[in-house]
This record gives C-alpha cells, structure tokens and sequence, in this order.
C-alpha cells in the first residue's frame, strides 16, 4: 500500500509537495493497520482544486515514475524524458521523488533525482525491524548495494547513466523486484487530448515519443485487444470463471444496462479490428441484443476502461490513479466506488484508489484526512494541501465538506469574475 508520495519540479509542480494516504482519523473501519507500522492506512484520497490548479499533474507525477520503472531499461538511451517546471528555476533544477509503501507487510521508501542527462541518485530502503536498512544506493555513477545482497552480474551492467536501477530489479533480487513490481503496476486510468496520461512534454522531445499500443486507435478499438479475457469461459484456462464473475458484476453494478458479455472472433465491420472481441448483450421487452464496442457510451466505456484496475485491486491489491473521476460517470456510480474501496470486506487486500475530482456531491464520502486541495501560486506553481491543515482540529469530521468548499472556506474554487467579459460584449456590441 502507498503511504506517502512526495515530487518536485514535474509539470506545475516546482517545490516539494507530498501527499500522505496515513489516517488521521484512525477509529473508521477505513483505516488499515499494519503489524509493523504505527499509523494506520487509507485506500482513498481525492484531490480538488480550480482548473489549471495542478490536480492532474499530481497523479501524473505518480503515473509517470511508475512507466519509468518499467521501460526507462529499454526506452532511455542518451536522454531522460522527464517534465520540468516549463519555467525558471525549473528547467535548471532536477526533478525529485519519493514513495514511501508497505509490500509483504514491510515498509519500504524508494527515492529518485534526475534531470533530462542522467540519473542523479536512487536508492531503496526497507525497514523490517523499524529502523532503516539500505538495499542499494546509486549516485551518479557508483552503485552500492546492501552487503550480503545477491546480485545477478548482468543486472548490474546493464544500470546506464539514464537508466534506473529499479528498471533492472528482475536481474537483481527477489525483495527489490517485488517493489519494483508493486510500483510498475500502479495503474493510471484517465485520458488527456494527444497524450498518454502520464506522458508529458519530455516525451515528445527530440522527436521521439514513449510507444502506447493501441493509443492512436479508437478507444474502442482499444478495449477490443486488451479486455476479451475478463469475461471468457475458455474452461482450459484456471480460475476465468471466477474472474468472469467478478468481471461482470461490476459491470452490472454500474447499472448500464448491460446483461451479459460474450466473447466473438472474427472482424468487426464498424471498426475493421479483426480477432477476438467483447459484445455487450442488451435486453429489451424480453429479446437479447448484442452491442458492438462503438455503440456503446461514453459512460460505458469509461467504466470498462476501468474495470481491469478494479479486478486486481480488489483481488491482490495495488494503487489507481485516475483523472477527473466522475468524468462520465454517475455521481452514484463514483460515490459507491468511493465506499467500495473504503468497505474492508470488499477491499480486503487494501487496493487504493487516488483521484482528481470537480465534482463536489463526492466530498459527502470522505473524510477529512481523505481529502487534499491544489492552489496556484503568484508564479503559476502548485502547492498541495491536505484539507485537515485548514484551521486544524476545527476541520471536524461533522462538518459539511460540499458546502464548505463551495463557499470557499478551504480555497481551490475558481474566482469567477465576468467583468471582462461583460465589458468585452459591451465593447463588440457598441462597434
């Protein structure tokens, strides 16, 4: 489980923020506790702020050093894409994080420094008795690991001055593989105009571009190749029925209309995809009818998008970030996704879910440690704050949260001023 993430100078983000998933409150059923740690845990967090705030690029950051542990190995090669501050200091600056997470009930922090030329220092450390133990320390170009650690000589020569060692972990050894296995599948789920989530402009530099399978085809077409094996029946493969299952009742539990799913091969005459792909089987005044992907809506999809994050984090747990939350959704749909992850006897590995949200009613949900507050400062950074800090032990958990940020009480509400925009019709109008 994630318990703390801390970036600097990535997009908006210039200084140090850090979002911390540890429980204030830690008398609600919500709240995880661990044998070896003090604190306890939460599984969700939602950021608000105005537009431009900053919220997206939080969860991006996140994002992103999960998909540079899994392919800066085969990816980087004489330049690191990494997606500075777009202004001084910034682009003199190198970029930092951090992640403190529990894997196999054992605290571990891994920390990064980079700039776009080389990897500046990395290092991994657990605490099993509560004290800190180096697994490996890199900075610049000496690498030192932890005495008595079996290291695969391969895995250590192939560690470049872009590349991560964290990328190599399946060379290394079991306890750094497991989290750097925790941290590469950490699972983005959103959608911005061009580009990946979490892929930004160092991405596109020099020409070049991290490979998306699937990205430029339609979101459909998308849904085709990676999402037929949630719902098949194939009884030769151990344990689909029980998945399928799983599959489909969260389908059913999105109210969308949707009966069942069948698997078909062939070629599909609306988008020319050819293999195996899902139907959507609609029921009306007692008749079956099979809906291609790309009949389906917006909201449909949305939710299918998400589905394959939903299965592993209910099943084995892990980490969702996703943008804009109730982007397409029913606000109940999103609320009672909120209480799922919350509910410790469906969430019972501890998945966690942390998203971007406009939408208010969602604040009725959370708790006051559950909630964080991006801000745009004088010199277009973002600063993060946790809405407990506001006015300190009088943010109580009564307190109606929905009102409150409309009122402004907490900031990142956008000051909305249409004088200019009066005056600029006043002035097309007397022209």
């Amino acid at each position: 489980m994630l318990l703390r993430f801390e970036v600097s100078n990535h997009r908006s983000i210039l200084e140090p923020v850090e979002l911390s998933m540890i429980a204030m409150d830690e008398d609600r059923p919500a709240a995880r506790a661990f044998e070896r740690l003090d604190e306890k845990v939460l599984t969700v967090a939602g950021i608000y702020g105005a537009n431009a705030s900053g919220k997206t690029n939080v969860v991006d950051a996140m994002a992103w050093i999960s998909r540079a542990i899994r392919d800066s190995l085969r990816e980087w090669e004489d330049w690191i894409p990494r997606d500075p501050f777009n202004f001084e200091p910034g682009l003199s600056r190198p970029s930092t994080f951090g992640i403190d997470l529990m894997v196999n009930e054992v605290r571990y922090r891994y920390e990064l420094e980079l700039t776009e030329s080389q990897v500046l220092f990395e290092a991994l450390y657990s605490y099993p008795q509560r004290r800190r133990r180096r697994l490996f320390e890199r900075e610049n170009d000496k690498l030192t690991f932890r005495r008595g650690t079996e290291i695969v000589a391969a895995g250590h020569e192939l560690v470049t001055p872009t590349t991560l060692v964290m990328s190599t972990s399946s060379r290394l050894n079991a306890e750094i593989d497991a989290v750097a296995r925790w941290l590469r599948d950490l699972r983005p789920v959103g959608f911005s105009p061009g580009v990946p989530f979490g892929l930004g402009r160092g991405h596109y530099h020099r020409g070049m571009r991290w490979s998306v399978p699937g990205w430029e085809d339609d979101l459909a077409d998308t849904f085709d190749w990676s999402q037929p094996e949630l719902f098949s029946t194939r009884s030769e493969v151990d344990g689909l029925e029980t998945r399928r299952s799983l599959a489909l009742a969260l389908l059913q539990f999105a109210d969308l209309g949707i009966h069942d799913v069948e698997v078909v091969s062939g070629t599909d005459h609306h988008t020319g995809h050819a293999g195996r792909r899902m139907r959507m089987l609609h029921i009306a005044a007692a008749r079956t009818r099979p809906f291609e992907l790309c009949d389906e809506s917006e909201g449909t999809l949305t939710w299918l998008s998400l589905m394959p994050a939903l299965l592993t984090a209910f099943q084995t747990g892990g980490l969702i970030v996703m943008d804009e939350l109730d982007a397409s959704l029913h606000p109940s749909i999103s609320s009672r996704l909120i209480q799922m992850f919350q509910d410790p006897s469906m969430n019972r590995p501890g998945g966690q879910i942390v998203f971007t949200s406009h939408d208010v009613a969602l604040l009725g949900y959370l708790n006051r440690d559950e909630v964080w507050l991006t801000t745009k400062q004088s010199d277009a950074s973002t600063v993060l704050t946790p809405l407990s800090d506001y006015r300190g032990h009088r943010v109580r958990r009564s307190v109606n949260l929905e009102r409150a940020y409309l009122e402004g009480r907490f900031g990142g509400t956008p000051i909305v001023d249409p004088s200019r925009v009066r005056q600029a019709l006043a002035a097309i109008s007397s022209s």
